[in-house]
């Protein structure tokens, strides 16, 4: 691992104002929010976002906010028991995020570092960056050094597989928002429906609205290199896991195959990993998690690795937590916009003309 993706994060004078708050206790809650728009992927469909919420309280009062989201709710049960483990491994330690992180990741190391401890450990980490900017009173994009609130995004609330003229329709209300750069799901059961959703958008709207497109690792190998070589003319932004994610040697082969940028990234699960794909050249994007990574501190040491190679970064999902963090990195490309937490945040804010204003509240502002 190369040692400057270590170098700390946390400004002196802030590691100072924070170093005398401890970590006391933690309330875990769950919920469901129905997503405005139901969505259909080639891996599955969403219609609720199932939601850890996390609290993590200190003893000087404050309370940091955070939250997990699951595609999967039936492991919500297992998932808050991990969180409370790792907590209890940090328990009553000052609150220091660089330092907890390390701590978690060296006392599980027998658990490899990734899956459902790295998210449990994201929780916890989110929400204590969360305490970090209560305590000093800013924004948390301001104490990681960014000055503008705003970065730019793209729309994840919809186009996914489905009725070519329900998505037709979805793209013209986000269209009337002014945002113009839009995902679109692939990977229907034959390649002459996915060329036929294109066709039809491409058609509609012209060089006015800016497509990327992601199979969620719905492909093959064999797969991917037709389906992707059939749309690469149509001057995509990017083509998204279009194989299972930890096929990395393929993705970067079929990388090389194509004009258009591929993608990837939500579903690197440790530093390690992510050094991996930037040494393979696996993508020509990266987009990590900050949920599955482990939270902020390692989403930022993921970020300073892709600088290193030249790589942008953009988020997954989390976009009241992901524009701080796009908004204080020198590689940033776009934070991942999808309405499904907008009903459960008070702080969740929306875009308009492909850009989103983060919080200026202290910390995230999820309960702005």
């Amino acid at each position: 691992m190369r040692e400057s993706s270590k170098a700390s994060i946390l400004p002196t004078e802030t590691k100072e104002q924070v170093s005398g708050v401890r970590l006391t206790s933690i309330c875990l809650d769950t919920a469901y929010p129905a997503l405005p728009t139901p969505l259909q992927t080639s891996s599955g469909s969403l219609e609720v976002a199932p939601l850890i919420t996390i609290q993590v309280l200190t003893d000087c009062g404050i309370v940091g906010e955070s939250y997990l989201f699951s595609p999967n709710q039936t492991l919500l049960p297992a998932l808050s028991e991990a969180i409370k483990a790792v907590f209890q491994v940090v328990q009553n330690d000052p609150c220091l995020p660089e330092t907890i992180t390390d701590k978690v990741l060296q006392h599980f190391t027998l658990f490899g570092g990734t899956g459902i401890v790295t998210m449990a450990m994201a929780a916890i980490d989110m929400a204590v960056w969360d305490v970090v900017g209560k305590a000093v009173g800013k924004p948390l994009y301001r104490v990681l050094g960014g000055a503008s609130p705003e970065v730019t995004t793209y729309e994840s609330s919809g186009l996914g597989i489905g009725d070519p003229n329900t998505i037709r329709q979805q793209a013209e209300s986000f269209l009337e928002d002014g945002n113009t750069i839009m995902k679109l799901r692939l990977g229907y059961d034959a390649l002459t429906d996915d060329m036929q959703v294109l066709e039809m958008l491409t058609s509609a709207f012209g060089s006015s609205v800016q497509f990327l497109v992601d199979y969620n690792q719905g492909l093959t190998p064999r797969e991917a290199a037709t389906r992707c070589k059939e749309i690469d003319t149509f001057g995509l932004l990017w083509i998204e896991e279009p194989v299972r994610a930890d096929l990395l040697e393929e993705t970067a082969y079929l990388k090389a195959e194509l004009q258009t940028p591929v993608q990837i990234g939500e579903n690197l699960w440790s530093l390690a990993e992510v050094e991996r794909a930037l040494r393979l050249s696996a993508s020509t994007y990266l987009m990590p998690d900050v949920g599955k990574i482990g939270g902020v501190t390692q989403w930022l040491r993921a970020a300073t690795l892709a600088d290193q190679y030249g790589v942008k970064i953009s988020s997954h999902l989390y976009p009241e937590i992901s524009g701080h963090l796009l908004a204080a990195i020198p590689n940033a490309h776009f934070v991942e916009y999808a309405d499904w937490t907008a009903n459960q945040f008070s702080g969740h804010t929306r875009p308009s003309d492909n850009r989103l204003k983060v919080s200026d509240q202290p910390g995230f502002g999820l309960s702005a």
